[in-house]
C-alpha cells in the first residue's frame, strides 16, 4: 500500500471516529459522564494513533535495514568475478550479479521471476545454454545434494570459457523446494595454465631425452653415412639402394637435429629484419616441393616492409614447418594463402591457410605434443619445435581446422621484443 492511500485511510478513519464518538456521546452517554467520556475518547485516540505511528516507525526501520542488507549483498555479489545466481523453488531468477548478466547478454533484461527457458527468448546466442541450465538444475533438485561440475560456455567471438559450477539446492522443512544457489567460477586461465605446464613438462622430458641420446646417435650416424657414400662411389650396380639408405640416414639426422633444438637452452640474439623477406625466402625454398604436389602458394603482403625484432633463422624454421605441413596436407590443384598485417597492439599477425583434408577436433587438441603426428612417417617434433619458437618470441599461435575444409594457422608476434617481459606462450585450437 502506497503512502497516499495510507494517509487517506488515516484521515477517513479519524473522521469516522470523531463523528461516531460524538454521536455516541450525544445519544447514549448521560450528561454527568460527558466530561469523562470526552477525556477518555481523547486519550484512546492518542494511544491508538501513537501505536499506529510506532508500528510504522518500526516497520520503516526494518525496511531500511533490509534495504541496506540487500544493498550490501548486491554490492558484494556484483564485485565478485564469479557468476552468482539465486533462484526460487520453481527455478525463477531472484538475483543475479552483473558478471552473470553480462555473460549471458541479459544486462537490459528484467529477469526477476523468469525461468531460464523464458530468458532464452531474450538472447539468441545463449538460448540453448540457458535451456540446458534448466535441465541441469532439475537434476540437482532430484539429487538433493550439492553438485559440482565443469561447464564450457561459448563466447560470441568464437572462444569459450570454462566454469567450475557449484549448485546448492535448498529445501523447506517439509521437503519442498525453497531455492537454488548457483556459483560459477571462471577457471579458463587455470586450465590454460595447466595445459601450458603439461606441455612444458613434456618438452622438458623430451629435452632431457634428447640431450642424452642425440649425440650418441649422431656419432655412428656420421660413420654410416660416410661408408654408404664410399660404397656409392665404388659400386654403380646398387645406386638405388645406396640412395635410399642415404635418404633415410638424412631423415634420421634431421630428427636428431630437431631433438637437439629442443634439448639445448635458447639464448636468442634478436635482430631487426623485414618479415616479408623471411617469408619470401621460405616460399622460394618450398616452391619446388609445392610444384611437385601441384599446389600454388599465394602471398598477400603489405608493400611497405614490416620490420620486426626476431631471430631470423628460427622464424624461417617456424614458417618452413607450417607451410610444408600445409603443402603435404593439400589436395592437388589447390592453393595455400599466406597473409600478414599489423594489429592494433603493436603486434604482427600472420595467417597460413590451406585447402587440405583438415584435422578433426579430437586430433587438433594433441597438435604440438612431442612424437604425435597424423602423418605416416611423421615424428611430431616439427610442430613441437614450432611451438617452442613461438614461445621464445613471446607470441601466440592458434589452429582452426575442420575435416574436409582445410586448416588455418594464425600467428601473432610482438614487433618489438621486450627483454623484461617474461616469456609466455598461448596455444589455442578450435
Amino acid at each position: 500500500m502506497n503512502k497516499t492511500k495510507l494517509v487517506l485511510l488515516f484521515l477517513i478513519t479519524s473522521l469516522i471516529w470523531i463523528y461516531a464518538s460524538n454521536y455516541i456521546l450525544t445519544h447514549y452517554i448521560p450528561s454527568s459522564l460527558d466530561n469523562y467520556f470526552e477525556r477518555g475518547k481523547e486519550i484512546f485516540y492518542i494511544l491508538v494513533t501513537g501505536g499506529i505511528f510506532y508500528f510504522f516507525i518500526l516497520k520503516k526501520e526494518e525496511l531500511d535495514t533490509t534495504k541496506e542488507q540487500e544493498k550490501r549483498l548486491s554490492t558484494l555479489i556484483n564485485s565478485m568475478v564469479d557468476f552468482v545466481n539465486f533462484k526460487d523453488g520453481e527455478g525463477r531468477w531472484i538475483r543475479a550479479n552483473d558478471f552473470g548478466l553480462k555473460l549471458f547478454q541479459l544486462e537490459n533484461v528484467d529477469y526477476l521471476g523468469k525461468k531460464d527457458s523464458e530468458l532464452a527468448e531474450y538472447t539468441e546466442f545463449y538460448s540453448d545454454a540457458l535451456k540446458y541450465c534448466e535441465v541441469s538444475d532439475e537434476e540437482t533438485w532430484k539429487n538433493g545434494t550439492v553438485t559440482r561440475c565443469e561447464e564450457v560456455v561459448p563466447l560470441p567471438d568464437g572462444t569459450s570459457k570454462i566454469f567450475d559450477t557449484i549448485k546448492v539446492p535448498l529445501f523447506h522443512e517439509d521437503g519442498t523446494r525453497e531455492g537454488l544457489v548457483i556459483i560459477g567460477r571462471d577457471i579458463t586461465t587455470l586450465r590454460q595454465a595447466e595445459e601450458r605446464l603439461s606441455r612444458t613438462e613434456k618438452l622438458s622430458v623430451v629435452g632431457e631425452l634428447s640431450a642424452s641420446v642425440a649425440h650418441e646417435i649422431r656419432n655412428p650416424l656420421t660413420s654410416l653415412k660416410g661408408f654408404v657414400q664410399l660404397l656409392q662411389m665404388e659400386d654403380d650396380k646398387h645406386q638405388d639402394y645406396y640412395q635410399i639408405m642415404l635418404d633415410e640416414l638424412n631423415r634420421i639426422n634431421h630428427i636428431v637435429g630437431e631433438l637437439l633444438l629442443l634439448a639445448k637452452p635458447q639464448h636468442l640474439k634478436y635482430s631487426k629484419l623485414a618479415i616479408q623477406k623471411i617469408l619470401n625466402d621460405v616460399i622460394s625454398l618450398l616452391a619446388v616441393e609445392a610444384t611437385l604436389y601441384n599446389v600454388q602458394i599465394e602471398s598477400n603482403f603489405p608493400k611497405e616492409d614490416i620490420i620486426i625484432e626476431c631471430e631470423p633463422n628460427q622464424l624461417k624454421q617456424l614458417f618452413i614447418n607450417l607451410i610444408k605441413n600445409s603443402i603435404e596436407a593439400s589436395k592437388s590443384d589447390s592453393k595455400i594463402s599466406i597473409s600478414l598485417g599489423l594489429m592494433d597492439d603493436n603486434r604482427l599477425g600472420i595467417t597460413i591457410q590451406d585447402q587440405g583434408c583438415g584435422i578433426s577436433k579430437e586430433l587438433l587438441q594433441k597438435i604440438g605434443e612431442p612424437f604425435y603426428s597424423s602423418k605416416e612417417k611423421g615424428t611430431g617434433l616439427g610442430l613441437t619445435v614450432s611451438y617452442k619458437i613461438v614461445q621464445s618470441h613471446k607470441g601466440n599461435i592458434m589452429f582452426d581446422s575442420e575435416i574436409g575444409h582445410g586448416t588455418t594457422v594464425n600467428i601473432t608476434l610482438p614487433v618489438v621484443q621486450n627483454a623484461s617481459t617474461d616469456t609466455s606462450q598461448s596455444i589455442v585450437t578450435s
